[in-house]
């Protein structure tokens, strides 16, 4: 064989080239894992795991509906068509058929941020949907901003600003008009007036995980928190005997983001996402700070480094 090599019988080229394998290995790796799935199934897996309301469901049912007349080949001009209109009841609406498509242009432009467009397309608009499972928040997001865009916000009276140094509740237009201040929207006042974080995407990704962590909170049946001592190991005093599947996967889920939030994140994100606090009372509790603009200070370093663990923890932000 080496006298071979050496009379130049043997090919030294390489067949297989190692490093362009290992390249496409990775960037096989790296591709999103995306499950073929119909539209109104992917509508329906969104809201039995709770990632999206039954506005977002409607905006969906509005967008493939409008997809698929749009991909269709019948060429009559006019197409009719069920939609829900602002009173949330769907009727029967009869339209030029030249103008679905720059209907649904319009409605997936209004989509902000170029992922979640992209995403809601591959869910909704395109022939052969898909959808990442893992990874499902960028479509719900999507179809709050499709929501958004048909039929404008959930509440007729529009968040107050809030002060940039803290959220404390104050009076409003809803308490004007004889409705009670609900506390719990002081995180909520937080993602509108984005003090979560000064970039949009990443104040919404805030958002998101802080609903998620909540939403596992209550979907647990565990009761306000109270005082926590985070430093002691978490066990769980039962078996689990009784409780829904729901229940028990909810409350692994909890005790696992508790867990990671630790002693430092998790007072500030217990006190705001699932209590209601404002930053400057969290920060009162929390910190060593007796100065409220301090306090506040405090909490709201903390309340952003809690939610970014537990967005990265749930795959809604990049680690």
């Amino acid at each position: 064989m080496h006298s071979a090599i050496r009379a130049g019988q043997v090919d030294e080229t390489l067949s297989h080239d190692p490093y362009d394998a290992a390249n496409d290995n990775i960037a096989e790796i790296q591709q999103p894992k995306t499950t073929d799935m119909p539209a109104p199934a992917i509508l329906s897996w969104l809201m039995t795991n709770g990632y999206i309301g039954a506005d977002e469901r409607d905006a969906g049912e509005h967008v493939y509906k409008l997809a698929s007349i749009a991909r269709s080949n019948l060429t009559n001009p006019v197409v009719r068509y069920s939609a829900r209109t602002a009173d949330r009841k769907w009727r029967t609406v009869e339209v030029q058929r030249h103008t679905i498509r720059g209907t649904l242009d319009a409605i997936i432009s209004n989509i902000r941020y170029e992922p979640r467009r992209k995403a809601v397309v591959q869910a909704f608009v395109v022939e052969e949907p898909t959808i990442d499972l893992d990874n499902p928040h960028r479509v719900a997001q999507g179809l709050a901003d499709v929501a958004r865009h048909l039929w404008g916000g959930k509440a007729e009276i529009v968040p107050i600003l809030v002060a940039a140094n803290d959220n404390q509740p104050q009076a409003d237009a809803a308490e004007a008009s004889g409705t009670t201040f609900r506390r719990s929207d002081n995180f909520q006042r937080l993602h509108s007036a984005k003090q979560l974080d000064k970039d949009p995407e990443t104040n919404d990704a805030l958002h998101a995980a802080g609903l998620r962590y909540a939403s596992d909170h209550h979907l647990a049946g565990l009761q306000p928190l109270g005082a926590v001592d985070y430093s002691r190991v978490v066990v769980d005093g039962g078996s689990g005997e009784g409780m829904g599947d729901r229940m028990v996967q909810a409350r692994s889920r909890y005790r696992q983001a508790r867990a990671l939030l630790g002693s430092h994140y998790g007072p500030a994100v217990d006190a705001v996402v699932i209590e209601g606090q404002s930053l400057g009372d969290t920060g009162l509790r929390i910190s060593h700070f007796k100065d409220r603009g301090k306090a506040t200070a405090a909490a709201g370093e903390r309340l952003n480094g809690g939610l970014r663990l537990l967005a990265q923890s749930y795959g809604i932000l990049r680690r």
